[in-house]
């Protein structure tokens, strides 16, 4: 069974507060646990986010090849959506085509409404148009495949 991350040190700190029967010393601790917590948050020792900041990184980051690290915890989908797979790792993508270019070889290069730029891998016959929802889903071995409704899919890579 895979463990997750080891526990915080400044988020044990205030957990173990709560043991602390008597009030007065239980309001201390929490007080020097929360000042703690301050501090790291100000000097940027830890960052603090929630789930829609995480899946918003996740989005931003999807399509780059990233060294497997557990950035963003243990997972936090179920899997339900389509989007995630229970073990946090976004699987697919979608967004609103914009600025499609045709490139030498009848590739195409287009960035989607969240900001990442694509480019296809193989030729396209017949491209996308702007505003088109386009849909980008992990493939296997690292590879991506870009579908928009009534055209091929098209495997793609993440430039930007």
């Amino acid at each position: 069974m895979a463990q997750g991350p080891a526990p915080q040190p400044l988020i044990e700190s205030l957990r173990s507060c709560r043991a602390i029967a008597q009030d007065d010393r239980r309001i201390a601790c929490y007080d020097r646990a929360a000042d703690a917590l301050l501090r790291a948050e100000r000097d940027r020792d830890i960052v603090v986010m929630d789930r829609a900041q995480v899946q918003q990184a996740k989005r931003s980051l999807f399509g780059f090849s990233l060294p497997s690290i557990r950035l963003f915890g243990d997972g936090d989908g179920d899997g339900r959506d389509g989007k995630g797979s229970g073990d946090g790792q976004l699987k697919q993508l979608a967004g609103t085509l914009r600025s499609p270019t045709l490139l030498p070889g009848g590739l195409l290069r287009f960035a989607l409404d969240d900001g990442g730029v694509w480019e296809t891998t193989e030729q396209v016959m017949s491209p996308p148009r702007d505003k088109d929802i386009v849909t980008i889903k992990a493939g296997a071995l690292g590879s991506y495949i870009a579908t928009a409704p009534g055209r091929r899919s098209v495997k793609v890579r993440r430039i930007r």
